[in-house]
């Protein structure tokens, strides 16, 4: 997923389209995942007078440990992002999330790509069918708000007072 300047002023008319597929191996470990799907990556590349656009779409998914129940779990991801590669010798700063510089005339976007894959995932999923496994322990349970809109039961200790009122 590499272009030269060169190239892109080629297409100044119109917006070089492209989509590729990418296998980004090396994150199953670094992001603590089961499996990663190879990324979709598709877009547009739009050259302007000192800038280069890219507005790009990334797909694919996570395979990762349901959270309670440590089933593998497949979440899918869906990334839209238009970054800018600027051609001007000026220092980035933070500011500027999505403006790249240009290195020897080339434009890559695959470490883009794999920042943007790496922001998009969750820190911890739940399996959708799961059932609350956990539900009651000793001083405590889980309730949903069905039974917090219930009217609380009576305690048996001041059942006795309620008949004095």
């Amino acid at each position: 997923m590499k272009w030269s300047i060169n190239q892109l002023r080629k297409h100044q008319d119109a917006p070089l389209n492209f989509e590729t597929d990418v296998e980004f191996s090396h994150l199953i470990n670094n992001l603590q995942l089961i499996d990663l799907s190879p990324v979709h990556v598709g877009g547009t590349l739009s050259a302007k007078a000192k800038e280069v656009y890219a507005d790009i779409v990334i797909t694919g998914h996570y395979v990762m440990s349901c959270a309670r129940t440590l089933e593998p779990v497949e979440v899918p991801f869906h990334i839209e992002s238009l970054e800018v590669f600027d051609m001007n010798d000026y220092q980035l700063d933070a500011e500027d999330i999505n403006r790249h510089e240009i290195i020897n005339g080339m434009i890559d976007l695959k470490p883009v790509v794999e920042e943007l894959v790496v922001l998009e995932k969750p820190v911890r999923v739940v399996k959708e069918d799961t059932e609350m496994s956990l539900t009651k322990g000793k001083g405590w349970e889980v309730v949903d708000e069905d039974q917090l809109q219930q009217e609380p039961a009576v305690d048996p200790r001041l059942a006795k007072l309620q008949d004095l009122l």
